[in-house]
């Protein structure tokens, strides 16, 4: 996708979502921003929408009494003050819990959200959330969005068998399946014929898939951490660079904050930057 010197109007990330031919590249802010914040906090979402980020990604599980909370982990050992499985403890359990390195004094930055929360914050900031779906109630997930109409905010990512039945149930749900062949791309374009955006699977970029999905109608999103976000640490920009070389349209990253500046200068002179300032 060539820069568009930025003559074009910038459309907001759903407008954008929906637009095919769109020229803007969309920023996902992994787990928020986590590096400054607990990761799936509130306030790790609020400081994405803050640094410019259009996605804030973000991990949905069930609680035992079929509670919507937002937790990477199928346990809460790693990032709470608690231990247990999620799908164990109560919602009124969850509660009592606090997220590791928040700031006690500020509930969104110490407290284990809600899904319903995120979805209020993120309509209110004028975010979108990309939302990896980690529970198998798919129905909550489903009528947590619908009960807000929140069909605008969320971008539910899963596999297909999960994802085919909620779009069937709900056709203004925007779903993004994850592929990594031009057979997978068939797959799921047969299931899903309307289908917005797809999640392309592999660590590197993959520009044939990539401009296969684009002939398609559809935009591509890839995981930029495991190489583009290791470079920029030394204020390399290159790997990134090839991510937009290769055509990608929603970029999820660690370091939102390095690299949605290197967007805006890609907008306004049509050359992504080869080098940054390191974190």
């Amino acid at each position: 996708m060539d820069g568009d010197g930025g003559q074009q109007q910038r459309l907001s990330a759903y407008e954008c979502l929906v637009t095919p031919d769109c020229p803007r590249l969309m920023v996902a802010a992994h787990r928020g921003c986590h590096l400054e914040h607990p990761e799936n906090s509130l306030a790790a979402i609020r400081a994405a929408a803050e640094v410019g980020a259009d996605f804030s990604e973000l991990d949905v599980r069930h609680t035992a009494d079929d509670v919507l909370v937002l937790m990477h982990d199928s346990d809460v050992d790693r990032t709470t003050d608690g231990s247990g499985q999620v799908d164990s403890l109560t919602w009124a359990q969850i509660q009592t819990l606090r997220l590791d390195g928040g700031d006690l004094g500020d509930p969104e930055d110490s407290r284990v959200p809600l899904f319903s929360d995120a979805l209020a914050l993120a309509k209110s900031l004028g975010i979108m959330l990309y939302v990896d779906q980690k529970t198998g109630r798919t129905d909550l997930v489903l009528a947590a969005i619908q009960d807000g109409s929140y069909q605008q905010v969320a971008l539910v990512r899963d596999d297909l068998g999960k994802i085919a039945p909620m779009f069937a149930a709900d056709d203004s749900l925007l779903v993004m399946p994850p592929i990594g062949s031009q057979d997978e791309l068939q797959a799921v374009l047969a299931e899903l014929p309307t289908l917005k955006i797809v999640e392309i699977g592999i660590a590197a970029p993959v520009p044939d898939l990539t401009a296969a999905v684009h002939t398609a109608g559809l935009k591509v999103q890839q995981d930029v951490m495991a190489l583009g976000d290791i470079l920029s640490l030394v204020g390399d920009y290159s790997e990134w660079g090839n991510f937009v070389s290769a055509g990608v349209d929603l970029l999820q990253t660690d370091y939102p904050n390095l690299l949605i500046p290197a967007i805006l200068e890609y907008e306004e002179t049509g050359t992504f930057p080869d080098k940054g300032p390191q974190p």
